[in-house]
């Protein structure tokens, strides 16, 4: 009788049979080429991304430097022009007018009597226009008259002028008067 032998296999890794792998596949000098310019092309692109993005935030910087500076110039004209506005209030204040037309002109305030009211009437715009002009529509411009037509028409003018011209030529005649 014959008795089988019971057969253990244990090996040590270095006993192991190596398992031999097909060899890989060459690859050609073409597609290691190809590769190269693939990978340098990248290279190159995410370098000039980067080149892009740095100069457009130097732009970005650029003009935030030049938005404070004029910000500040704003700020400076803004303070200007109030100081400006309080000095023309104090200029032209009714106190001062007042102070420099009594001392300085040798004005003085008039009496009750030296007063005249003029009351505002509200007249039609043609009239008006012709009032400045000096034009009586009625009548044809004329180039000779003689010197009484010319006052006849300036009092029949004195009648469509505004009240405070009418009352302007009071003021003259009485101070004609008075000399």
């Amino acid at each position: 009788m014959s008795v089988a032998q019971e057969k253990f296999n244990y090996l040590l890794p270095e006993e192991q049979p190596r398992q031999v792998s097909q060899p890989r596949r060459a690859l050609s000098k073409r597609a290691i080429r190809k590769g190269k310019v693939l990978l340098t092309g990248c290279i190159l692109s995410v370098f000039m991304v980067g080149v892009v993005i740095a100069y457009y935030y130097a732009q970005v910087a650029t003009l935030g430097y030049q938005v404070a500076q004029l910000q500040n110039s704003l700020n400076q004209l803004q303070s200007e022009q109030e100081d400006l506005e309080s000095q023309a209030n104090q200029l032209k204040s009714l106190e001062r007018v007042e102070a420099i037309a009594t001392t300085k002109l040798g004005m003085v305030k008039p009496n009750s009597s030296e007063v005249v009211l003029v009351t505002a009437l509200s007249e039609d715009p043609q009239k008006k226009l012709e009032a400045k002009q000096g034009v009586n529509p009625a009548e044809p411009p004329e180039n000779h008259e003689a010197p009484v037509q010319k006052e006849d028409k300036l009092s029949k003018a004195g009648e469509t002028k505004s009240p405070v011209i009418e009352a302007f030529v009071d003021m003259v005649n009485r101070w004609e008067r008075g000399l």
